[in-house]
Parts: C-alpha cells; structure tokens; sequence
C-alpha cells in the first residue's frame, strides 16, 4: 500500500504523516516531498501527452523533453536526501523512457532548456539554415545525405503505447527502491498526490491511497501573514480579496470533494477537536493500527496552530471578511471554549520544535 498525504499548502498534512509514524507496519518517508507524480511536466502531464490527449508526434516529443528536465531538477535533491545515484536516476529514467518510446529519429527539437532556443530554431535553424544554405548546397550536389545541424536533435515519440502504466509503475518502484524506500510494505509519503485532484497520480502506483487535509482559511491566511512569511509565497497573502479567491478556487468544484474509496478529507483542526474520532477514521481507511498515540503527533502541541484570530486580534478585520466569504469552509472553534490554543506557533513537525 501507498499512501501519500498531501493538501492546499501549509493546511496541515504533516499532522496525518506524523500520525501514521506512530502506526505499526508503515515506512514513513518524509525527508523530501515527492512531488513527481503530479508536478507539472510530471508522470500526470506526460500521462495527457502521450496516452490522454496525443496530437501527432508532437505532443510526447515535447512532453518526455520536458519530463528529463524535470528530472533533472530533481535529481539532485534526491541524491542530496537519499542514498541513490545521479548515475542510478539517470539509468531508472532512460530504461523508463527507452520502454514508452515507439519511435526515435532526428528531428527539430522542441528542447526548451537552450537558452535562447526558439530564436535559434526560428531565425538560424528553420529560416537560414533549413531553408536557404541546405537547399542550395542540396541543389549544387554538395549535399547528397541528411545532415544534422542545430537545433536538430532525437526525438522521441510515444503514442497509447499499450505498456505504459506497467512501465511508469516500474519506473517509480525502482526509483523510490534506489532512494531506500521498501516498496514491499506500506509506505507512506507527503505531497505525492496534489489536494485538489489526488486520484490523478494514482496510476501511477499499485496500490495507491489519499488523505487529503484542509484548514479553515481565517487560520490560514494569519498563518501565511505571521509566520510563513517569504516561504509562503505560493500563495496570495498580500490582500484579503486576493487570498479569498485563492482560496475559493483551489477547492470548487474539485475532484477530491467528490466520493472516492481510496480518498479520504479530513479538516486539520478535527485532528485536534476531535482526535478520536478522525484517527479512527483513518485506521479504518487504511486497515492500521496506532500502537503509540500522541508520540509522534501530540494535538496538545499542534493546538497552537488553530483559532489563530484570538492570537492576531489586529488582523481580526481580516478575518471577518473571510468569514463572510467563505463560510462553507470556517471550522467551528466555538463548540470548544474551553480548549486553550495557547503556544508558539511552528511549521512542520512538531516533533522537530520540542
């Protein structure tokens, strides 16, 4: 089993992952987020390319070129945080790619990581080159065979090849293998799948689930603007209108609202107000049990993290627009007046501030 938590930025996933370290039979691995199943030029996007929405040749030649770059980006922080190789990524990758490609040739390149390529191919490649120098010297009998010039390179093309979820699967237990990861057992991760849409990366693993953590948004925006700072900048936090339509249009109308038997939502705060009964729902979800409750994840410590507005009453304004805004979202704190929030705030484990 795969198991991979994941939410909205900063809404509170690492509490789930931090309670599944308490649980008996499961490989926690939280030393980096693996985010490739469902970044962008991720396995999702190559996924759409080549076997969603394919058009032509096109489609998978800049699509796989984007997913080595990718790759690359990656790379490096994986061999910084795990045991593997660049040599050992770079073989997983290329055996990976090697198995879905159906055709390679040289071509023009759709490379986007040269740095001033479009003008190159447009200008030098495809304008003078292609189609001045190379006709007349072909004209003159100089040239009697293709020749390979820039921005000419491989391409490789990939169409509904019939292997590919067995070989993505593949690709990814290799990769994870080499990373030290025993994909045997039940694991489980952080950000693997993405909040909103969770069952997207899910082909890409045997036995995959999601639980998905959200928060309410007055919490959230006081969190962005008091202790995120610079690091929370993925998200609009520069005026209250802006973070209210963030925030609306991250979770309408999404895929993880609706039922799925492998996606599982639950609120931040209920790992909280109402301990019991949410790790209940989660040992049942995913068929485990907590031998060490309150270990790993303590809801005393993680208290400090909610209600925030009793905290930050200068942002109290703020607040009350959101409340007005989305109310559907709001967390009812005041079914529990006597639960004290009081603590420093932190973000990530809580185990790793004490």
């Amino acid at each position: 089993m795969f198991i991979s938590t994941c939410g909205f930025g900063a809404t509170g996933s690492s509490a789930v992952t931090d309670y599944l370290r308490e649980c008996e039979g499961i490989q926690v691995i939280d030393k980096f987020e693996f985010r490739l199943p469902s970044a962008v030029d991720g396995l999702s996007d190559l996924e759409y390319h080549i076997m969603l929405s394919p058009a032509r040749q096109s489609s998978s030649a800049y699509a796989i070129q984007r997913f080595e770059k990718l790759i690359g980006q990656y790379k490096k922080k994986w061999c910084a945080s795990t045991s593997i190789t660049a040599a050992e990524v770079d073989r997983i990758t290329y055996e990976f790619l090697d198995q879905i490609t159906q055709v390679r040739y040289v071509s023009f390149s759709p490379r986007i990581n040269k740095r001033h390529s479009e003008f190159l191919q447009r200008y030098v490649g495809e304008s003078l080159i292609r189609r001045k120098i190379m006709p007349k010297l072909e004209r003159k009998g100089i040239v009697k065979r293709n020749v390979d010039f820039y921005p000419l390179d491989e391409i490789r093309v990939s169409v509904c090849p019939p292997n590919f979820y067995e070989a993505a699967q593949t690709f990814v237990r290799d990769l994870l293998t080499g990373m030290g990861v025993d994909m045997e057992g039940n694991v489980a991760m952080d950000q693997a799948f993405v909040g909103n849409d969770p069952a997207r990366g899910f082909p890409f693993f045997t036995d995959p689930y999601a639980v998905v953590v959200d928060r309410d948004p007055r919490d959230l925006f006081i969190f962005a603007r008091k202790k995120l700072f610079s690091v929370g900048r993925f998200m609009p936090s520069d005026t209250v209108e802006n973070f209210i339509a963030y925030y609306r249009i991250l979770r309408e109308n999404q895929p993880y609202s609706r039922p799925n038997p492998r996606v599982l939502s639950i609120r931040f705060e209920d790992m909280i107000y109402e301990y019991d009964a949410t790790t209940a729902r989660i040992n049942e979800f995913l068929g485990i049990r907590n031998l060490n409750p309150r270990s790993v994840f303590n809801p005393a410590h993680s208290v400090a993290n909610t209600n925030l507005v009793t905290k930050f009453p200068d942002l109290r304004a703020e607040t009350e627009q959101i409340a007005q805004a989305l109310p559907e979202y709001l967390y009812p704190f005041e079914k529990y007046p006597d639960v004290s929030n009081e603590g420093k705030m932190f973000f990530g484990r809580a185990l790793r501030k004490r």
